[in-house]
């Protein structure tokens, strides 16, 4: 009994082991190369290689620096003609990693979460959503204060920043004015509050936020006075403005979000000296919509080893008298921005080649040399004593 016992654990022992010696092992160097395969093939494109012949030999995380920014896109329909422009910000600083032995993959999804928007401003009146599992938490004066929301409705004069996100966008099918202070036109004649969905005096702009984010909101003309708000669900909140007026539903409103409305200008410019001007006349007659996104930076140094065939150049000529050799070594410097764990080039800088092997041996070297050419060598004498202490 007690033997096929012990028989069968060794058996059940056996198969663990070869099952854990079967399972694949995770190859570094192959999660590697699919990190920087966007950027080996934008390095084998500009230079005209086969990717296959191409292997990353070297890459130093504790030389890898990296820096967050903002970019901002913007998609413009006007009649049957859509424009896209993209912008971004500079890195301010580089940082470098305070853990360089660790692998880079690793790296690179830690610091992707290290971007996001913080101080944006928002002028109302917008309508504020959230997208996906994500929710907002609302900071208001009098310590007042929300979490688990889903949707804001933010009123006339009330200021909002939004910390924390990692993606804002914006999307507006009416008239729209690019200035930072657009014209309004005001109704002299006051109205009270109304309920839900009327207290608003007019259509609200929809401003949608990725992630979760913490948001800050107080009066523009007074930042610590009361916000009156109206709990219309669970996950939606309404902040009321101090006065509303009627008869401005059609006025234009200018660009609710602060950081958008110098590039708003500045595009506007842009667009004028490139388009007609009977279609921009201070605003656009179809679509807009703007996304501002934290993105993160990161530049290295990478070493490849190529393969080198008749139709690869390493961007030297050789003698005539040295043969070519098999394998080369080529740095670059590289800028690239992270996108879902990836690598997206930005610049690539191809720095001094380094040959590894030349294949010449002596007899070649010698039979394409006269010694009736070469220089004498005259050593000193007191090269060549021999300075013994006995």
């Amino acid at each position: 009994m007690i033997s096929s016992y012990f028989s069968l654990s060794l058996f059940i022992f056996l198969l663990q082991i070869t099952a854990f010696l079967s399972s694949p092992i995770p190859n570094p160097s192959s999660n590697l190369t699919h990190i920087l395969q966007d950027v080996l093939k934008a390095i084998t494109a500009k230079q005209k290689w086969d990717l296959k012949d191409v292997r990353v030999l070297k890459l130093d995380v504790g030389k890898v620096r990296f820096g967050t920014f903002h970019s901002y896109e913007f998609r413009i329909g006007s009649g049957k003609n859509n424009l896209t422009l993209k912008l971004s910000d500079k890195v301010s600083s580089w940082n470098k990693f305070a853990i360089p032995n660790s692998d880079l993959g690793f790296l690179i999804h830690q610091i992707s979460h290290l971007a996001v928007l913080d101080g944006i401003k928002l002028d109302g009146p917008f309508e504020l959503i959230v997208d996906g599992i994500h929710n907002l938490s609302l900071s208001l004066p009098m310590n007042i204060s929300y979490t688990g929301l889903k949707r804001i409705l933010v009123g006339e004069g009330i200021t909002t920043e939004v910390r924390g996100a990692q993606e804002i966008s914006l999307y507006h099918s009416a008239g729209f004015d690019l200035h930072m202070n657009g014209s309004t036109v005001f109704s002299k004649r006051k109205s009270d509050f109304f309920p839900f969905l009327q207290s608003m005096c007019m259509p609200l702009i929809p401003i949608r936020i990725l992630g979760s984010a913490s948001l800050v909101a107080y009066r523009a003309q007074n930042p610590s006075t009361y916000i009156r708000t109206i709990l219309i669900s669970e996950d939606t909140v309404e902040l009321l403005p101090e006065k509303c007026y009627e008869g401005h539903i059609y006025r234009k409103r200018a660009c609710p979000i602060d950081s958008l409305s110098s590039r708003l200008s500045m595009m506007e410019k842009i667009l004028k000296s490139l388009l007609v001007r009977k279609i921009l006349q201070d605003q656009f007659f179809g679509f807009l919509k703007a996304v501002i996104k934290a993105s993160v930076s990161i530049k290295f140094p990478l070493e490849l080893e190529i393969d080198v065939g008749s139709n690869v150049t390493l961007g030297r000529t050789l003698p005539d008298w040295r043969t070519r050799p098999s394998v080369g070594r080529i740095w670059f410097e590289i800028l690239a921005r992270v996108e879902e764990n990836r690598l997206k080039p930005v610049s690539i800088k191809k720095l001094k080649p380094f040959i590894e092997s030349d294949s010449v041996s002596w007899a070649s070297l010698l039979s394409n040399m006269s010694y009736t050419k070469m220089r004498p060598v005259l050593l000193p004498p007191e090269a060549l004593t021999l300075d013994v202490k006995w």
